[in-house]
């Protein structure tokens, strides 16, 4: 709500972005080597309005060439990603934008944080299992709040089996504008019958889910982002039950601009499962590079504890990664 809505000049346009994403990682217990993690292709075909020059209505398409699992090296095809139509209304101060197709969900930081193509992850994986789903949705803003609802499927993009209901999500966020940094908070529910995760459970850049079993499961999640001049820090906090069996779990990132185009990060992630007791805690720092042409280097190192049951032991995995990262 701080920054200028987009303007067209013309009725009809036509926006293009491509990013490609290729990776070195040496994990301990996991992908090894040089590998292609995703090639992404968004397209976004916008309708303006004549007089005000503001979004009425398109369609975005994102395809992306990725491996099944990550740190294969070889591309099995390409795969659907955000793919759907959307139309604006606005009455008064009220906007009401419609969209039917494969989006993101509305629930949490993955809403408004855009991560899949960053060695860094929020929660939407071990947590909901899904990043994107097929439905419906509506969002906008109302006054000084933003808005979203949706009823998706639970399956995913790109399945036409359903997972045995209809999965409700919705999110409300406000931006302060303060002379101390501007604030952005967001709460969030989600309710219905989504994939069984553990802790090694991972999704690919397009959001694609493979999963097979499904359990009912209730969300909410509290967010809060932090900026101000060169730091920003994000923080969410989410909890709920799958069934009866109570989750929780955390996710916080810090970054900071020490030089031009230098960053450096740190970033922590915990999440605890129904299957008492299953649990996961990731630890990671690293420094990206903003050179160039679109040419960004980012890279990580982590440190992941994982305990699989009450009667295994933990499983430890270090992992420093490499990206390299292109938009034109």
């Amino acid at each position: 709500l701080f920054a200028p809505f987009p303007v067209y000049a013309g009725r009809i346009n036509w926006l293009l972005d491509n990013t490609l994403d290729i990776r070195y990682t040496n994990a301990h217990r996991g992908p090894r080597g040089l590998f292609l993690s995703a090639l992404r292709t968004t397209a976004d075909y916008i309708i303006a309005d004549k007089k005000t020059g503001r979004e009425k209505g398109g369609a975005r398409v994102q395809i992306l060439a990725e491996p099944d699992e990550l740190g294969q090296s070889s591309i099995r095809g390409l795969r659907s990603s955000e793919l759907y139509a959307f139309y604006v209304f606005n009455v008064a101060k009220t906007e009401a934008n419609v969209k039917l197709g494969q989006f993101v969900l509305p629930f949490g930081l993955s809403a408004v944080y855009d991560t899949p193509l960053q060695p860094i992850q929020t929660l939407y994986g071990p947590s909901v299992g899904l990043r994107i789903d097929s439905g419906v949705m509506v969002d906008g803003y109302a006054g000084p709040y933003r808005y979203a609802a949706a009823l998706s499927t639970g399956s995913g993009p790109n399945r036409r089996d359903l997972a045995g209901g209809i999965v409700q999500s919705f999110r409300l966020e406000r931006n302060f504008l303060t002379q101390s940094g501007r604030i952005q908070i967001g709460g969030s529910l989600l309710s219905g019958k989504l994939p069984v995760t553990a802790y090694n459970t991972e999704l690919p850049a397009s959001g694609v889910s493979t999963a097979e079993e499904f359990v009912d499961k209730t969300r909410f999640a509290a967010d809060a982002s932090y900026y101000l001049s060169k730091l920003t820090v994000r923080g969410e906090l989410q909890f709920g039950a799958d069934d009866q069996r109570q989750v929780w779990g955390y996710f916080g990132e810090g970054r900071y601009d020490f030089a031009n185009g230098k960053t450096a990060i740190a970033t922590v992630r915990r999440w605890n499962f129904g299957q008492k007791p299953q649990g996961v805690t990731l630890l990671g720092a690293g420094v990206n590079f903003e050179l160039k042409n679109g040419l960004t280097i980012r890279t990580l190192y982590e440190y992941e504890r994982a305990k699989p049951s009450a009667t295994s032991s933990s499983i430890v995995d270090r992992r420093f990664t490499i990206q390299t990262r292109v938009r034109f």
